[in-house]
C-alpha cells in the first residue's frame, strides 16, 4: 500500500508543478522551461543525495541504469511531449501520450515477470479512459487542428520511451536501492540532450533567459523534483504494473489544483466530474 500512496503523492506534486508552469508558459520557450525546471531540480536533489549517503550502495550497473533512465525521461521524453503539444494540440497529444502505462505494464510482464490480475487490468483501462475524458473535458472536442497519422508518431514514441525509462528505473533500483541518489543521477544525464542542443544551435543559446525563467519556474522545478523522488520510492517498493497507472493520474490533480488556483478560468463540467469518477474507480481497482 505504501507504493500506491507514494505514487499518488508523486502525481499530486507533479500536478501542482504543471499548474505553476501554466501562468508563465506563454512567455518562455519549451527549451527554456524544461532546462530551468531540470536545473532547479538538480539544486534540490543533490544536497539530499549527499545527505542520504547512499554512495556505498551504488554499483556500476545501478549507475548506468539510472543514467539511461534519466536520458530517456525526463531528457528525451520531455522534448517529445512538448513537440507533440505544438503539432497536435493539448487534447490529442495528451490523450495519445496517456497510454504510456500500457507500455510499462507490457515491458514489466515481459522483462520483470510481474503478474497482472484481471482487476488490475480493468483498473488500468479505467484510469486511461478517465484521463482521456479529462483531457477532452479541459480542451474540448475541437481544440486542435487537423493532422495526419504521422503526427501521432511523436507522442507515441514519447510514450514508448517513457515506458522503457520506467523499466530502467526499476532495474536500477533493484541493482542499487538508492532512490534519492538515483533521481539525482537521472537528472544529471537528462541534461545531455539540452547540452547537445545548446552546442549545436546558436538561436537556442541566444534565446536563453535564465534570470527571467528562474523567477517564473523555480516553484515548478521544486515540485517536479519532489514528484520524481516520490515516484522512485514508489517503484522501489511496488511493482511497475501497479505504480505506473497511479502515476498517470496526474491530469486529475492538474484539474483540481487549476480549479482552486485559477477558479475564474476553470469550470468543472458534468463530463469532467464523470471522468474523475471513472479514474478514481480505476485507482481502486489497480490497488486491489
Amino acid at each position: 500500500m505504501l507504493g500506491e500512496i507514494l505514487a499518488l503523492l508523486s502525481a499530486a506534486a507533479s500536478g501542482i508543478s504543471v499548474v505553476s508552469v501554466r501562468r508563465h508558459s506563454e512567455g518562455s520557450s519549451v527549451f527554456n522551461m524544461s532546462l530551468m525546471i531540470t536545473v532547479v531540480g538538480m539544486i534540490v536533489l543533490w544536497p539530499l543525495a549527499i545527505a542520504e549517503g547512499s554512495f556505498g550502495v551504488l554499483n556500476v550497473a545501478g549507475f548506468g541504469l539510472f543514467a539511461v533512465s534519466g536520458l530517456l525521461s525526463p531528457g528525451l521524453v520531455r522534448l517529445f511531449y512538448y513537440k507533440g503539444l505544438k503539432s497536435l494540440g493539448a487534447s490529442v497529444n495528451s490523450s495519445v501520450f496517456a497510454v504510456y502505462p500500457l507500455y510499462s505494464v507490457l515491458f514489466a510482464v515481459l522483462l520483470l515477470s510481474e503478474v497482472v490480475t484481471v482487476w488490475n487490468a480493468l483498473g488500468i483501462v479505467a484510469i486511461l479512459a478517465g484521463i482521456v475524458l479529462v483531457e477532452m473535458s479541459i480542451n474540448g472536442k475541437n481544440g486542435s487542428s487537423k493532422f495526419g497519422w504521422r503526427s501521432l508518431l511523436v507522442p507515441v514514441i514519447g510514450g514508448v520511451l517513457l515506458g522503457v525509462a520506467i523499466i530502467f528505473r526499476k532495474f536500477a533500483l533493484q541493482a542499487s536501492d538508492a532512490p534519492i541518489l538515483g533521481v539525482a543521477i537521472a537528472y544529471v544525464f537528462s541534461l545531455l540532450p539540452y547540452v547537445l542542443m545548446l552546442t549545436a544551435s546558436a538561436p537556442t543559446r541566444k534565446g536563453l533567459s535564465l534570470k527571467q525563467d528562474l523567477r517564473w519556474f523555480w516553484v515548478a522545478g521544486i515540485g517536479q523534483a519532489v514528484s520524481w523522488l516520490l515516484a522512485f520510492y514508489a517503484l522501489s517498493v511496488e511493482q511497475v504494473s501497479i505504480t505506473t497507472p497511479l502515476l498517470s493520474v496526474e491530469p486529475l490533480f492538474v484539474v483540481a489544483f487549476g480549479y482552486f488556483y485559477m477558479r475564474k478560468q476553470e469550470q468543472v463540467s458534468a463530463r469532467l466530474a464523470a471522468s474523475i469518477v471513472v479514474t478514481v474507480l480505476g485507482v481502486v481497482l489497480v490497488t486491489i
